[in-house]
């Protein structure tokens, strides 16, 4: 698939949670976060998501003086995501 055939690609929700982190970081190009973004205006579950990911980002950057190693940064990442799948399995 194209960069210019993404443009028109809808995201489905397990692809933006997946990406969710990286959307709010800015770590993805225009194409992709164009993408992500028509799916979080469209889908509360997944808006929410965001705020909560926002939020915590937020709250975690104004307590933290000193940045966080990777290793933790993975960890939280992971623990997110089996989160994620728990919350998903029980619905």
């Amino acid at each position: 698939m194209s960069h210019d055939d993404l443009e028109g690609a809808a995201v489905d929700c397990s692809e933006a949670l997946a990406r969710l982190f990286e959307f709010i970081d800015a770590e993805i190009d225009d194409v992709e976060g164009d993408r992500i973004r028509r799916h979080l205006a469209d889908c509360e579950p997944c808006l929410s998501a965001y705020d909560v990911a926002d939020h915590l980002k937020r709250l975690v950057r104004r307590s933290c003086l000193e940045p966080a190693p990777a290793e933790l940064h993975v960890r939280i990442r992971r623990q997110l995501t089996i989160l994620r799948m728990q919350v998903e399995a029980s619905d």
